[in-house]
């Protein structure tokens, strides 16, 4: 590909990603918000699958469900684009909303996240892209990985400049938890409804 058709699509997703984040600040609808950020997700995956780069029938995906961490549903970080059948495999096992008295594993699997963070660590790589640019995860769910998982040396190697946020998503979630317990979704959504109650809006 030229410099400057490389340059061209650099431009193309920066007034994608411009537009999402006008939405944000003036506070646009959910439904709004969220046809913004499908549109950049696939304008930034150049309209291919990320998983088989199939460009047919292409969606997409929040790796961490909208009804299981809402706090997470417009940031950049979390979404990848998928082809309709890649899409079908990953919700394969879990159709509907997430089961809150599962554990994590049962429908909302950390070994997936970890693939399809993955991913995008791979992907962002091959074409040149700003990891911090255009994958942004907020500082509310990398908090709430760090007190899920432990491994608080990645949080501060994210804070230090020394560590992308979907590098750290990819590293925090590949590993079995330091901190584990029965009931860990409903939990989950306790204590986070109870931290955005006394927080302000998470940056995005």
């Amino acid at each position: 590909m030229s410099k400057n058709r490389t340059v061209e699509k650099l431009e193309v997703i920066r007034k994608r990603k411009a537009a999402l984040q006008r939405a944000l600040e003036k506070g646009r609808s959910p439904k709004w918000i969220l046809r913004l950020w499908g549109r950049f997700i696939k304008t930034r995956d150049s309209f291919q699958c990320v998983c088989c780069n199939s460009p047919d029938h292409v969606q997409a995906h929040h790796i961490i469900r909208k009804c299981l961490y809402p706090w997470s549903a417009f940031d950049t970080g979390n979404g990848i684009t998928l082809c309709r059948e890649c899409h079908a495999r990953v919700h394969a096992k879990f159709n509907g909303r997430a089961d809150l008295n599962q554990p994590l594993g049962e429908g909302d699997d950390q070994d997936e996240w970890a693939f399809l963070f993955g991913l995008l660590v791979d992907d962002s790589s091959c074409r040149g892209l700003n990891q911090d640019e255009f994958y942004y995860l907020s500082d509310h769910v990398l908090r709430f990985s760090t007190r899920v998982q432990g491994y608080q040396e990645y949080f501060d190697a994210v804070m230090g400049g020394k560590m992308s946020r979907i590098k750290f998503a990819h590293e925090i979630w590949r590993p079995m938890p330091e901190v584990w317990y029965t009931g860990f979704v409903a939990q989950l959504i306790g204590v986070n409804l109870l931290q955005a109650k006394t927080s302000q809006k998470p940056d995005v």
